[in-house]
């Protein structure tokens, strides 16, 4: 086996075919299980499904990082190796009895909560395993998979971990889901998200004759100003997602919030973007109206560093010598990928199967392409299982 350069591509494909059935049983197991970000039962019985699908003797080990978020962690192939790393998450954005129903088919897809974000991404990472485990590749290739349950709300927990692990890999692969026609993800924005807090002057409605110092007023002018900062040319996006404010409507509002974030493409911009932000906010203090911005959970951005960029012609020839054609893109959304290129490690995303609509009751994949990813991944692990970046 150490001496074959590559596995032979009709014995991948048969033995990938013979596993269709039990990936779709598998897939349709995730999906029918709520693992919301702050479920954490559900989460942990999602860990539980995956870790009992592993090929024996792998076991997924739960470690628990220091701010008491769990992480999956799965080792195998030579000791004493780099190992390539694969990153997955387990949690979903659906709050349980808000998108509960399994798995549903509607050729040509597949549809159902998490199904491309990104329970589809670890049936491809399962299935590649099953494969190579078949096909008696598995021991003679370094891996390790890391799976996070705290993805969707900016993995403030386990991104750290995800940090420590990266420097002792050789590359990481990530599985959300692929873009049209089969695009892997090679860049992603930055985001970083803030808490706007404003305290104005309780009163009688009734009463005041002059101007209110109301924090519901001025909240009000700061969301327009915000809103005004977006520049999608300069891939430069501001989003007020959630306000709250006031007590009674015969109250003059003392208190007022707002929830934003920001995604921006480069640290530059984050800054600049994060200083304009903080000016917005000084500039109501001279009217008597108190504003604190705190910032919150941030990610860099997945920037195209030479790494990736020689990590990505050699996928795109792996997949050209199997019959598979293969386009990078730039993601404006964020993920896991971003905090494994920010240290350095060559990435590439988007390897889960063709999806769409996630974060929506519309989310669906190609059902085709779940097993054309499993088929690709089998080949990507064996071929590049001695690359290293120059």
């Amino acid at each position: 086996m150490k001496n074959q350069p590559n596995l032979d591509a009709q014995e991948v494909k048969g033995t990938v075919g013979s596993l269709k059935e039990d990936l779709l049983v598998l897939l349709d197991e995730l999906v029918a299980i709520n693992s919301y970000s702050h479920n954490a039962e559900g989460v942990n019985q999602v860990a539980e499904e995956v870790g009992g699908a592993l090929p024996s003797p792998l076991a997924l080990k739960r470690v628990t990082t220091s701010n008491k978020e769990k992480i999956w962690i799965c080792h195998c192939g030579p000791s004493g190796e780099n190992p390539i790393l694969l990153v997955g998450h387990l949690d979903t954005v659906f709050p349980p009895g808000t998108f509960d129903h399994g798995m549903i088919s509607q050729d040509p897809y597949l549809c159902g909560p998490g199904v491309a974000d990104m329970k589809g991404g670890l049936v491809v990472i399962l299935g590649a395993l099953w494969a190579l485990d078949r096909l008696k590749a598995l021991p003679h290739i370094p891996l390790m998979l890391a799976l996070n349950g705290d993805e969707e709300i900016g993995s403030p927990n386990s991104g750290p971990k995800l940090e420590e692990l990266a420097p002792s890999c050789r590359f990481g692969f990530v599985f959300e889901c692929g873009g049209p026609g089969g695009s892997v993800v090679t860049s992603r924005r930055g985001l970083r998200r803030y808490s706007l807090i404003i305290k104005g002057k309780a009163g009688h409605a009734g009463n005041i004759q002059a101007a209110k110092q109301s924090a519901v007023v001025e909240l009000a002018q700061q969301i327009l100003k915000l809103e005004a900062l977006n520049d999608l040319e300069a891939g430069l996006s501001v989003n007020v997602g959630r306000v709250k404010g006031g007590t009674a409507t015969n109250i003059v509002p003392a208190e007022a919030e707002a929830e934003l974030e920001v995604r921006f493409l480069n640290q530059e911009r984050g800054d600049e973007v994060e200083d304009r932000i903080q000016k917005l906010a000084n500039s109501s203090q001279e009217f008597g109206i108190e504003t604190n911005l705190i910032k919150g959970r941030a990610r860099p951005p997945m920037q195209h560093i030479p790494g990736t960029a020689q990590l990505f012609q050699q996928v795109v020839q792996v997949a050209a010598r199997n019959q598979m054609n293969l386009s990078e893109e730039s993601r404006w959304g964020a993920s896991d990928a971003n905090l494994l290129t920010a240290v350095g490690l060559p990435t590439i995303d988007g390897l889960g199967p063709v999806g769409e609509m996630d974060h929506s009751e519309d989310e669906r994949i190609v059902k085709d392409s779940l097993f054309q990813r499993v088929e690709l991944l089998v080949h990507l692990l064996w071929d590049l299982k001695d690359w290293r970046q120059k």
